[in-house]
């Protein structure tokens, strides 16, 4: 098993283009779309104003828009907004109204969809409120509104199976990374088991299986480097971006350890199971992108899978590896949960690999 690893590795150090361009589309995929901000950066949003906007509305406007946690809403003269904007020192400016707006950008980027969301929300509770407002007394109605919010008639609190408060709560960032990760991953897992193919067709895998190697050490050697180059890729990944940019991915480091080796060796497994179906490398070259990109789509990589209502594609998640490797990750990280919370998904990524690595080593035997 021993010299069947280290030959792997050989091979490895010999041509590492493959292995270290899935990990350079981790970090570039996730730098793009989560962006290298930590979770509790600012953004700062260039504002100027109309000329028919009144002092009264500017202030009031900047306000309103200043309420969020994680946006800062700063005022510029027209010609710095535009300058700044062109240069692309910021991303997107904008112009306030009375009752109105506008939002100057050059590129579209991820982080000004939710800003433009944020100042339409904004803009449209206020007009829905000053409608309203028109029809009574203003200042009594602003008063009782004031007095509504801060004590509200009916608190609703939601609770889960367990008994705790719970909601869905949505990290852009560690959704990104998780997601992107455990995709890319999957590249760098299946196409390291196409060394058993190519062997295969070139006939070592016939001398090593007279050699006075057994085939569970020829196996080993195959499946144990697969495993450590798929989770050393994750690990960097996730490292990578927790210390040099600052993501939060909470402090249950050893569940994050365990959920990333039972996501691994499923995954592992899963090639095994596609190596034994095709018959040609050339094959498992054209199946891999498709099912890896098929598992993301309908595991929750691409988007949160809460938000997913078709009841036929909520089914078939539940059969993809990546499914639970992300709700793994992200109970670990977002929700703060124990490892015996997490056991029902780790479970059935162990499960998952153990049916798909026995199925998978017994059609590779039969054809052979």
């Amino acid at each position: 098993m021993k010299s069947v690893f280290l030959l792997q590795w050989q091979r490895f150090r010999r041509a590492p283009t493959l292995v270290l361009s899935f990990l350079g589309m981790t970090i570039l995929f996730v730098s793009v779309l989560a962006g290298f901000g930590g979770p509790n950066s600012q953004f700062t949003i260039y504002t100027y104003g109309d000329p028919s906007l009144e002092e009264e509305k500017k202030v009031k406007w900047l306000d309103r828009l200043n309420e969020a946690e994680n946006l800062t809403f700063k005022w510029v003269e027209e010609s710095e907004a535009h300058e700044a904007v062109s240069s692309r020192d910021a991303g997107l400016a904008l112009k306030l109204m009375n009752d109105d707006y506008r939002i100057l950008i050059a590129v579209q980027e991820p982080s000004s969809v939710s800003v433009e969301n944020y100042v339409y929300q904004v803009f449209s509770e206020e007009l829905r409120l000053q409608e309203v407002a028109s029809q009574v007394d203003a200042e009594e109605f602003r008063s009782e509104l004031e007095q509504v919010t801060n004590e509200p008639a009916i608190q609703l609190v939601t609770e889960s199976l367990s008994g705790e408060e719970s909601t869905f709560i949505y990290d852009d960032q560690l959704h990104v990374l998780f997601g992107m990760t455990l995709f890319f991953s999957i590249y760098t897992i299946m196409f390291s088991l196409m060394n058993v193919a190519e062997e295969k067709r070139v006939g070592t895998w016939d001398r090593l299986i007279v050699s006075p190697l057994y085939k569970w050490q020829i196996y080993s050697g195959h499946l144990l480097y697969s495993f450590l180059i798929g989770y050393v890729q994750i690990l960097v990944a996730f490292l990578f971006f927790r210390f040099l940019f600052g993501f939060d991915l909470g402090e249950r480091y050893g569940v994050l350890l365990l959920v990333i080796a039972c996501y691994t060796f499923a995954i592992v497994s899963l090639g095994m199971l596609v190596m034994g179906l095709v018959k040609r490398s050339q094959q498992m070259q054209a199946v891999v992108p498709i099912l890896a990109t098929a598992m993301a789509m309908l595991g929750g990589a691409y988007w949160p899978i809460e938000i997913v209502t078709n009841e036929i594609l909520l089914a078939l998640s539940k059969g993809m590896p990546i499914y639970y490797g992300l709700d793994a990750l992200k109970g670990a990280a977002i929700y703060n949960l124990e490892l015996p919370e997490l056991l029902q998904p780790i479970s059935i990524m162990l499960l998952f690999g153990v049916v798909c690595m026995g199925i998978g080593i017994n059609l590779m035997e039969r054809r052979a």
